[in-house]
Formats: C-alpha cells, sequence, structure tokens
C-alpha cells in the first residue's frame, strides 16, 4: 500500500512539474497535458521496471523483513553457517570474535533508547572489543546511550549483511510477497484526518494561484478537490470507517443476543419465584 502511495504521489508531481513546463512549448494546455501525461507514464513505468529488475529475486527490505519475523538467533545461527572457526563464543543474539562482537538486533522498527540500553548491557561484558550491531537503524535519540556509556559502536545495515551472504551463498530462501490493492485501504490512507493540512494548503493555494494565472479553471478545478478530499477528512470518513469491518455487527449481534438471553432468563426466574411463593 505504501508503494502505490508513493508511485501515485510521484506520478501526480512529476505530471504536474512537467505541465507547468510544457505550456510553454505548447500553444494550448490541452497539448501541454497530454503531454505530461505521457512523459510521467514513460518515466514510473521506466523506474517501475529498472527497480523490479535489481531487487529480483532478493531486496534489502525482504531479507530485513526475514530478519525481522525470524528473530535474531535465526540471524546468528545463519551468520555462524558461514564463518569457519571450530569453536565460537557466542549467544541467543551475538557473536565474539577475534577483536570484535557482532550483536544482531533486528526487528519491524529502528533501535529506540531502551534497545540501545540492553545493547550497551551487553557489549559491557566485552570491554576491550568493537561491537558491531546488526540493525535497520538507530533512532537520533539512541545515540545518546551509546556516548553515555562510552561503547565502541558501529551500525552495520542490512545492505552489507545482504552483501556478504550473498558472496557465500547464504541467503536464505524467501517466499515473495504479493502486494494485493485495497481500494479500502487505499481511501482510509487518503483520507486520513491527519491529511487535512495537506489538503486545505495545497487546495487553499491553487485557488488563490487561479487568480493570477491564465489557466483559472485547470487550478481552481484541482483546488477544488484538494478542499472536497481536506472536508472528506473531517467526516466520519476520516477516522478509517468508509467499510466498516464486519465484525462489529457480529459482535452488535452477539451483544443484543446476550442482553436478550440475560432478560428470558430473569423471566424464567422470575416465574419460578412466583410459583413457589404459592
Amino acid at each position: 500500500m505504501a508503494k502505490i502511495l508513493d508511485y501515485f504521489s510521484m506520478s501526480f508531481v512529476l505530471m504536474l512539474l512537467t505541465f507547468v513546463w510544457a505550456t510553454l512549448a505548447f500553444k494550448n494546455w490541452i497539448g501541454a497535458l497530454i503531454f505530461s501525461i505521457a512523459f510521467t507514464a514513460v518515466i514510473i513505468i521506466t523506474v517501475k521496471y529498472i527497480l523490479s529488475k535489481r531487487n529480483r529475486p532478493y531486496s534489502y527490505e525482504r531479507l530485513a523483513l526475514e530478519f525481522s519475523i525470524r528473530g535474531n538467533e535465526y540471524v546468528i545461527s545463519l551468520l555462524k553457517s558461514v564463518l569457519k572457526y571450530g569453536y565460537l563464543d557466542c549467544g541467543k543474539n551475538y557473536i565474539v570474535l577475534d577483536d570484535c562482537v557482532i550483536i544482531s538486533a533486528y526487528k519491524f522498527s529502528m533501535l529506540t533508547i531502551g534497545d540501545m540500553g540492553a545493547i550497551c548491557e551487553l557489549a559491557q561484558k566485552f570491554k576491550d572489543k568493537r561491537v558491531y550491531v546488526f540493525a535497520r537503524g538507530i533512532d537520533r535519540r539512541a545515540y545518546s546511550i551509546v556516548q553515555l556509556e562510552n561503547v565502541k559502536f558501529s551500525l552495520i545495515k542490512i545492505k552489507t549483511v545482504y552483501k556478504f551472504l550473498l558472496r557465500h551463498d547464504a541467503l536464505p530462501d524467501l517466499k515473495p510477497i504479493k502486494n494485493k490493492f485495497s481500494l479500502r485501504a487505499f481511501f482510509d490512507a487518503v483520507l486520513c484526518r491527519s491529511n487535512f493540512k495537506s489538503y486545505a494548503f495545497s487546495g487553499t493555494i491553487l485557488i488563490l494561484v487561479s487568480f493570477i494565472t491564465p489557466l483559472k479553471i485547470y487550478y481552481i478545478i484541482f483546488g477544488s478537490i484538494s478542499l472536497i478530499f481536506a472536508l472528506l477528512t473531517l467526516t466520519p470518513l476520516g477516522n478509517g470507517t468508509l467499510m466498516s469491518p464486519k465484525v462489529i455487527s457480529d459482535l452488535e449481534n452477539a451483544a443484543n443476543a446476550n442482553n436478550n438471553q440475560i432478560t428470558i432468563d430473569e423471566l424464567l426466574n422470575k416465574d419460578e419465584t412466583e410459583n413457589t411463593e404459592k
């Protein structure tokens, strides 16, 4: 979904930029618009083709995702399978070499202050060795922990690990991920309430520019579309309720059925009590 939005944003910006400059070469805006659409389509298709060739059959991000899913113990076992040492001092998430320590710390996001605190605590056991951390990245604030602990620290990103495993023919078999288009996810992302400021700002700018440009209709149309999207983000649609999940209906039915059952049980108990009193 994120890649689809990236391509959509890239296409819109590139088309707008091309259209503005094309108006200088064409006598009417229709010709400029057709040229900008065609030019944008060629560029986007070319970029997508090049990226698909480069990332086939693996990609850096796909390998990082695999490591995050399988865990750091899996990463260490994969590295150990390549190394030719007879005996290795290692743990679930680290390997000790002659002059350094390798710590695997893959997760679905960058390392935080808490993560770096645990890594520094582990690194203190090997004070005389350089510490190399394999991870997606480190939050800027987390570097303060390294400075306080005075750890000899270096971050090794997934690109370096990928190339190392590739050289030793040790890349794991990765199942391809099919990115299926979801209409609900698309509209939830487009109409997210956090997008209000962007839509409102761009729409206002486009409307104002329409008063000082000969392409008045063009700017009014796109400005109006942007402002309409800004309004939609303030409706219930902006809370991700464009297509309410069926599970909510099931919960409502179960809750109502439970209430009805309680009412019936109360009536039965009441009748039994009255009969007993009689």
